[in-house]
């Protein structure tokens, strides 16, 4: 509950958004043109006019006799309808409303409709409120459309973002509802995707002819504009109101491209095969219509349907790439192109109901493309390009079953116009791994002891670490050999043997330590002595001690070359008999 509540609140401030800079706009004009002279309700009216035309409410008008003293134009003296939406100004509408539809489809379902119904009948409110204090015996606007289209508008964008995110999983489950088959599934969604991409594609070649028509023709709109004699400020606000008419004007150079045309008033046609213009309004916009048709004109009712051909490829190799294991079959691809032809025959029908309306009294009470001839046509050319695309766009797995398939390129990752179009990389398509996905290689394990051949190879041996190298065993001296023999002989406690003469009680497992970062091998550590062994080095240790004491007195000195040892072998044997 507390989440509609606080969308009615956005939606509200939403339509403020737009309100303010109609306001704006008036403002300017008002305060530097008439110098804030004037009624300032009228300001108001006119801000909160442009606004509802903007969400495509009716604008009643009445101007009396005196307007046609001041237009020009007999029939501006009869009331008539405005009803050509300046679309622009909607679309401010929906596309915030479109932000506030994604964070919404986070939502358990039952909150999201609760937030999409409050916004959209807080927008009721506004509207209703607005055309109401816009309300005048010269201009009106239609209370309904004032509180229904602007509604409209921001459910619209609401809902067809929840869907946007939500669209993959509410079309399996309205599958298995219908109970129809994976197979049926797949050219269903890729029928929806190419019908969307085709008709956005169509529309963006609308937007370029338009571009165009304004470069070429630049300097006939700069004689329209100063023909009006509008101040600076003037300029400015006239350009945001051409930025208004803009969408209009995408979706006339469309069914400009598609073949139909469009017209400006009752009796005219504007299409590549002829052109009959008669009296247009001062609009700068209207400066990029060429008034004669050229021959080379015709050429541009291709573009649709190679628009269509790309989208179709797209949709081939990604929708529709197939494997091995589940190929296409010819009649999956007849139905993705055909739906998909008839999906944005339908949305560009749609776009030119729109973009059709009343812009003025007299014989421009009729503007704009007849909708069901640009939806008819728009359907046949975007669903033969979708066919051809489909059919071309084919390689490898993806191939026909057992059909046929001309490849044009190979499967790459997914670029920014896939993104947008919405041709990710198909369910059949084999995934790349991720980066921790990878298969690890096997490492090979470090010797514990290098051969003498290794050392001596091409490659120089590592050198152990400091901690690692191999205690060598010292042997005893001859002398101090001679001396434990002597010690034995007078009682005292024997030499003790080296310790690689001692044998350890138990026999221990040499440690062998192998390090991955200097691959270097840990030599062999031999058991330490036991007790007894420890007990005759320190033995040995107090014979020395004991000989270093016995030094020659009264500054004699033994013989050159002997020892205090040496003599006191020669006295024992004096003393020995013979």
């Amino acid at each position: 509950m507390w989440a509609g509540i606080g969308q009615a609140v956005e939606s509200a401030a939403i339509a403020a958004v737009g309100l303010v800079v109609c306001a704006l706009a008036v403002l300017a004009v008002w305060g530097f043109d008439q110098g804030f002279g004037g009624d300032p309700l009228l300001q108001w009216r006119l801000a909160a006019d442009a606004w509802l035309l903007g969400h495509g409410a009716d604008i009643g008008v009445s101007l009396g006799r005196d307007a046609v003293v001041a237009i020009g134009i007999e029939e501006a003296g009869r009331s008539f309808v405005l009803s050509l939406g300046a679309w622009g100004i909607g679309l401010i509408t929906f596309w915030l409303h479109w932000r506030s539809g994604r964070r919404l489809a986070s939502l358990p379902l039952i909150d999201t409709a609760v937030a999409v119904v409050l916004g959209a009948a807080a927008t009721a409110v506004i509207g209703l409120l607005v055309g109401s204090s816009a309300q005048h015996s010269s201009v009106a606007p239609n209370l309904a459309h004032a509180a229904i289209l602007p509604a409209l508008v921001a459910l619209l964008g609401m809902a067809g973002a929840v869907v946007a995110v939500h669209g993959h999983d509410w079309l399996a489950a309205i599958a298995r509802s219908l109970t129809i088959e994976d197979q049926w599934l797949r050219p269903i969604r890729a029928a929806i995707r190419a019908g969307l991409g085709g008709a956005i594609g169509v529309l963006g070649i609308g937007a370029l002819l338009v571009a165009v028509g304004l470069f070429l023709r630049f300097t006939d709109a700069l004689l329209m504009l100063e023909s009006l004699g509008v101040t600076p400020v003037g300029v400015v606000v006239l350009f945001l109101l051409q930025l208004a008419l803009a969408p209009i004007a995408v979706v006339w150079g469309a069914s400009w491209a598609i073949g139909p045309g469009f017209m400006i008033g009752t009796g005219s046609s504007i299409s590549p095969l002829g052109t009959d213009l008669g009296p247009v309004p001062a609009m700068p916009l209207l400066a990029a219509i060429d008034p004669s048709a050229q021959p080379w004109m015709a050429v541009v009712v291709v573009l649709p349907v190679l628009a269509a051909v790309l989208v179709g490829v797209l949709a081939r190799q990604s929708l529709l790439a197939g494997s091995e294991a589940r190929p296409v079959h010819w009649w999956e691809l007849a139905i993705a192109a055909v739906g998909g032809g008839v999906l944005a025959g339908a949305l560009l029908g749609i776009a030119a109901m729109l973009a059709t309306g009343a812009a003025g009294p007299g014989r421009l009470g009729t503007t704009g493309p007849d909708a069901v001839l640009v939806a008819a046509w728009g359907a046949l050319e975007i669903g033969v390009g979708l066919l051809i695309g489909m059919v071309a766009g084919g390689r490898g797995a993806g191939a026909l079953a057992g059909g046929f398939a001309v490849p044009l390129a190979a499967e790459r990752e997914g670029s920014t116009i896939r993104d947008f179009f919405g041709f990710g990389r198909g369910d059949d398509a084999p995934a790349e791994p991720a980066v921790d996905e990878q298969e690890t290689a096997a490492i090979e394990p470090l010797a514990a002891e290098r051969t003498t051949g290794d050392a001596t190879g091409s490659r120089p041996a590592a050198q152990p670490a400091a901690d690692e190298l191999e205690t060598a065993v010292i042997e005893p001296s001859g002398e101090a050999t001679e001396s434990a023999r002597v010690g034995e002989q007078h009682g005292e406690p024997a030499m003790p043997q080296p310790a690689e003469a001692t044998q350890p009680v138990e026999a221990t497992q040499p440690v062998v330590s192998v390090s991955t970062e200097d691959q270097t091998g840990t030599q062999a550590v031999e058991p330490l002595a036991d007790e007894e062994t420890l007990a005759d080095e320190e033995t040995l240790a107090d014979v020395d001690r004991g000989a270093d004491d016995e030094a020659p007195a009264d500054g004699a000195t033994p013989a050159d070359g002997a020892t205090p040892a040496d003599e006191e072998i020669d006295a024992e044997a004096d003393r020995s008999p013979r």
